[in-house]
Parts: C-alpha cells; sequence; structure tokens
C-alpha cells in the first residue's frame, strides 16, 4: 500500500466509527487527524515506517502507527476489515451521498430502517424523510439530488488512483522478458480527471512464439493487485483489481502496436472525424491498421509510431490529452496544433499552506521543499481569518507573517523568492475577509469561496462577479469549488465570469489537488482565448503536496495551453514586474 491508500483507509475508519452507535468522538478523531498527518509526510511511507521516524509525528499515535505497519506488512487494516463487516451496507452506500454525514445517515437508517439507496429514493419521494425531525423538505430535496450525484459517478475513480494502480502493474510487466513496447492507454492516457476502468497494451516481436505470450498473461493475471480474472486469451486479458477498477490488458506483435495504442487510446469522440478524414482520402483506420483502398483491395500502410500515422493522413501529431474531438482535428489538418505547456515549464508555486494557517509544514520547509524541486518562488497564501476552522490569519498576524517572509527572502536570495499572499474568502455578498488596505500590502491575492455552495446561479454568479472586480483579486482559487467524486461545483454562469475575469484581467486558476482539478478543461481553451492567465497552483498544504502540480499540467493540455498562457511560467523577476503593474494601477 502506498501513503495516499493508507491514508484513505484512516479517513475510511474515521467514517466507519462515526456510523457506529457509541463510538468516541475522540477515537474518531484520532484517525481523521491520522489521514491528514500521513498525507503531509514527505517521502515513502514504508522507508518511514522502517527506520521508525512515524514516531513522533504530530496526528500518529501509538495505535495508528501500527495500523500503518499493518497495512504495510499484509496490504490491508483488520480493525477496518471488521468495522465494514458490522456496518449496515445501505450506511456505507448513504455515506457516499454528498453533503449527508454520519449524524443524519445514523437518524435515517433509526427513524425509516431503509436497506438500500433505492427504498431511500422512495422514502424521498413519498416525503418520509422530510417529516423526520430536523431535516424538512430542503434537506429531502438535497438528499434526492445528492443520490443523482451518485448514480452519474458510479463506478469512476480519481485520476490519480487509476494512475497508481496501473503504474504498479505497467512497472512489473516492463521487466518481463518478451515484451518490446508498453504503455497506458484510454482515458488514463488522455489525462480525464476520472476513469472508468484502465487500459494497457504491450508488444511482443512479431515472430514471437506462443509460450511468450502466455508467459506474459500468466503473469498480469497473477499480480498481486488483481481480485479477480473476467477474461484471459492469448491477446487480451482482463481483471478486477483491489480497488475495484477493472483493467484490459492487451498483447499484440510489435507490428500491430501504434495501431492499438492509438485505437484503445481514444476517444471515440476523436476516433469518427478521424475515420472521415481517412475515408475522404481513400482509406480505412481501425485497430489493426491504417489501410489504403482500392475497390475490394485493402493494403497496410506500415506505420512504426502514432506520428507516422497522422502523418500519413497529412495531419500534425495529435497530443492524446488533445483527443476529445474539440477541434483538434481541423487544426492537426492546418497545422496549428499548440505547443502544450509541459512540467519543466513552470517556474514556481503560487498556492501554498503554511503552520500559519492550516498546513502541515513552516514556511522555512515549504521554501526548502520548492528549492529541492527546482523552482524559483513560492506563492505563500494562507487562509484568512473567516476561516477559523483552517486557523485562518487576522490582518495583524498577516503582519506579523510578512516579517517572517521578508526574513526568509533574505535569507534565501538568489535560490528563491517567497511572493507575500494569501488566500481571502469570498464572502456571501462577493466582499472579500480582508479590507482593501490589508490587501494592498500583499503581493498578490488568491480570493476563494469556502461557503454558502447553495445560493442560486444568478446569486452565486454575482458574488464570484463582484470579487472579480475587486481591484486587488489577482488569481481566483478553485472556481467552482467541486469535489470530484464527492460534491459537484456550485452553481455558475461560466461564461459571465470568464468574460469578467478577462475584462478584469483577473487569472484563474488550474487547481492540481487531483480531487479538484478546477477549473474544468471544458473551459481552460475558452478562457484562454479571452486572453485570461491560467496558474497552474497545487493549493499544496504539505510537502508531499506539492508534487500535484502535474495533474494540474494534465488539465492544461487538455485545455490547449501554452506555456505563455500559464502565469507561472514566468521567471521571478517577470513575475514581481506582472504583480506591481497590477498593483500600481490600483
Amino acid at each position: 500500500m502506498d501513503k495516499r491508500q493508507i491514508a484513505d483507509l484512516m479517513d475510511e475508519i474515521a467514517t466507519l466509527l462515526a456510523l457506529k452507535d457509541g463510538s468516541s468522538v475522540f477515537e474518531i478523531r484520532a484517525y481523521e487527524n491520522a489521514s491528514r498527518a500521513i498525507n503531509g509526510l514527505d517521502g515513502d511511507i514504508a522507508i518511514l515506517a522502517r527506520e521508525g521516524k512515524l514516531k513522533g509525528t504530530p496526528g500518529l499515535g501509538p495505535t495508528s502507527i501500527k495500523r500503518i505497519e499493518e497495512a504495510l506488512e499484509t496490504g490491508h487494516i483488520t480493525f477496518y476489515d471488521e468495522l465494514v463487516a458490522n456496518t449496515p451496507p445501505v450506511k456505507l452506500d448513504m455515506s457516499r451521498i454528498p453533503g449527508l454525514g454520519p449524524k443524519r445517515i445514523n437518524t435515517i437508517y433509526q427513524q425509516l430502517n431503509v436497506t438500500s439507496l433505492a427504498e431511500l429514493e422512495s422514502a424521498c419521494k413519498d416525503d418520509r424523510v422530510a417529516h423526520i425531525p430536523g431535516f424538512g423538505k430542503k434537506t429531502q430535496d438535497k438528499i434526492l439530488q445528492g443520490l443523482q450525484f451518485v448514480r452519474q459517478h458510479a463506478d469512476r475513480y480519481l485520476y490519480d488512483v487509476a494512475e497508481a494502480e496501473a503504474e504498479r502493474i505497467r512497472v512489473a510487466l516492463a521487466e518481463q522478458p518478451g515484451i518490446v513496447r508498453l504503455q497506458v492507454a484510454g482515458s488514463l492516457r488522455r489525462r480525464r480527471e476520472t476513469v472508468k476502468d484502465i487500459d494497457m497494451v504491450a508488444s511482443v516481436a512479431d515472430d514471437a512464439e506462443l509460450a511468450v505470450r502466455s508467459a506474459i498473461m500468466d503473469f498480469f493475471t497473477s499480480q498481486p493487485s488483481v481480485k479477480a480474472i473476467t477474461g484471459k486469451g492469448e491477446t487480451k486479458s482482463s481483471v478486477v483489481l483491489d480497488s475495484g477498477i477493472a483493467m484490459d490488458f492487451r498483447l499484440v506483435s510489435d507490428s500491430q502496436f501504434p495501431y492499438t495504442l492509438h485505437h484503445f487510446t481514444g476517444s471515440r469522440e476523436h476516433h469518427i472525424p478521424l475515420r472521415r478524414r481517412a475515408n475522404s482520402m481513400h482509406m480505412t483506420i481501425n485497430d489493426y491498421g491504417l489501410f489504403s483502398v482500392e475497390g475490394e483491395k485493402e493494403t497496410l500502410i506500415p506505420c512504426q509510431t502514432e506520428t507516422d500515422i497522422y502523418a500519413a493522413l497529412k495531419m500534425e501529431y495529435v497530443e492524446p490529452e488533445l483527443r476529445e474531438d474539440m477541434g483538434e482535428i481541423d487544426a492537426a489538418i492546418r497545422h496549428e496544433l499548440p505547443k502544450l505547456v509541459e512540467m519543466d515549464d513552470l517556474r514556481g508555486v503560487l498556492h501554498a499552506h503554511s503552520t500559519w494557517s492550516d498546513g502541515h509544514n513552516t514556511i522555512r520547509e515549504m521554501a526548502e521543499a520548492c528549492i529541492e524541486r527546482g523552482y524559483n518562488y513560492l506563492g505563500l497564501t494562507d487562509h484568512s481569518k473567516v476561516a477559523a476552522y483552517a486557523g485562518g490569519l487576522d490582518a495583524a498576524a498577516l503582519k506579523r507573517q510578512g516579517e517572517e517572509v521578508d526574513k526568509l527572502n533574505k535569507e534565501f536570495a538568489g535560490r528563491l523568492h517567497i511572493f507575500k499572499g494569501t488566500e481571502c474568502d469570498i464572502l456571501r455578498d462577493g466582499s472579500l475577509d480582508f479590507d482593501d488596505e490589508t490587501l494592498a500590502s500583499l503581493d498578490f491575492v488568491v480570493a476563494s469561496i469556502h461557503s454558502n455552495f447553495n445560493l442560486t446561479q444568478e446569486e452565486q454568479t454575482q458574488r464570484m462577479i463582484r470579487a472579480i472586480s475587486n481591484p486587488y483579486v489577482d488569481i481566483i482559487g478553485h472556481l467552482t469549488g467541486r469535489i470530484l467524486l464527492g460534491r459537484p461545483g456550485y452553481q455558475l454562469d461560466m461564461d459571465a465570469i470568464l468574460e469578467a475575469a478577462a475584462q478584469h484581467g483577473v487569472c484563474i486558476e488550474i487547481n492540481a489537488h487531483p480531487s479538484r482539478l478546477d477549473l474544468d478543461w471544458h473551459f481552460v481553451h475558452k478562457a484562454r482565448d479571452l486572453g485570461i492567465k491560467i496558474p497552474v497552483n497545487p493549493d499544496a498544504h504539505s510537502l508531499a503536496g506539492i508534487d500535484v502540480m502535474r495533474y494540474g499540467i494534465g488539465v492544461a493540455r487538455k485545455g490547449w495551453l501554452r506555456a505563455e498562457d500559464v502565469l507561472n511560467t514566468l521567471e521571478t523577476e517577470a513575475l514581481k514586474d506582472y504583480f506591481y503593474v497590477r498593483r500600481s494601477k490600483k
């Protein structure tokens, strides 16, 4: 098990305890704290445990360390298994409904005796939930909306979860004798924010013996993470992994590899116009090859790579992230595809938290971690005062923090610059949590919504536009507030928001945390075309949190962003000038 999986297990234990009658609130909090502490660890958790370095970590007591060691040694936690076995399944199902916490779940279960989500939905439609003391019609309607959200996202997994599963198997397969080429395909390769399954394609030499193929398939289906085999053959095997994710593995001759990889990378929406392009040139394309067609005769067009396939169709190579039928076919024909931003283009971080608010690490530690990762600057954005739950700073504390930053900037001169900032809450009416005088004292401001998610679309849109029009707001953080697979974004008129941001010169971030990936890639291209600068930000609350930047780059690439479209590709002095010019205009 890796760090993320163990942290998730600790979170699930906390939830299961909350669903259990008579659980201690202190025990629940202990597991919640353990989850946060694990996510904040810097380094390989297995190595830290083996070297005894978990002891003394804030948030990790003897019991939680024992659970971690058990997970690392056995791949599961017996206490978790016991809690699951003793929790009514419908309670587990209800815990997936956005906004429905353990207390309300227990009340529904006790009052209505529902045994399935279908029964819960019927109870809502019969107005029985509304009549539970303390619930009402509004809560009932939210539960119905939550049930629809659960159905819509059933059997989907976050990108980083699926990526970790695929990478473990890819690394193992890469060592197998006989494999020539090996590549993850499907929606994972296209960097979709959530995926339903994993596709992987491998090749062997064209003259490889059947025994070689059989050995590779045997190895794949016997991986430790395989829970069930749902199909097995010479060219394709299908399994279900311990995480519940289905995985298809295809094994082809190396001469067929580029065609198979291209076909199973998708998307279907990309392939339909591509096939039309091929047909117009008297060609046909499928997972077996690209063929020229003369009457009844089809002749294979040899291609070594996917680039050769597109070249044969007189097109530029289309990066996997762009294969969504969002205009990439026509742009590739015209040879007008953008040179997409890459991780190496990033020069720094512009949304990060420290122990001054709810971060796990000090400013110094965060700064040193940025230096280690090759970044040139750190934008410090601890929470503002209304976020008391996150240790938000008042104006006096923000000033004291600025004094610490000044000292560190002298110490780190020539290696790293720390920009003084804040993640300032946008209040219900669209005003900001700090006054303009306080905001003007900072280098930059990230403004975000953390409350009042249930306003109408018109109210929420006007709230956001008022914040955007504040002269000291530089960046809007996690614009829609969505939590992937956990909570839909709040209602916004996206066209109006993007036009307002463009008008006021305000940036909209791509929040790179794999549970957010917000701004959604569908809107990134439009934001770019409106001239909006889009920073890729980790929203880091720990040293490890800095490393999620690569997920944000995936979204940026899906949104057609070039390096010049991304704010934090600017060098330090250029970024200083950018913020200075914005403030000098006020």
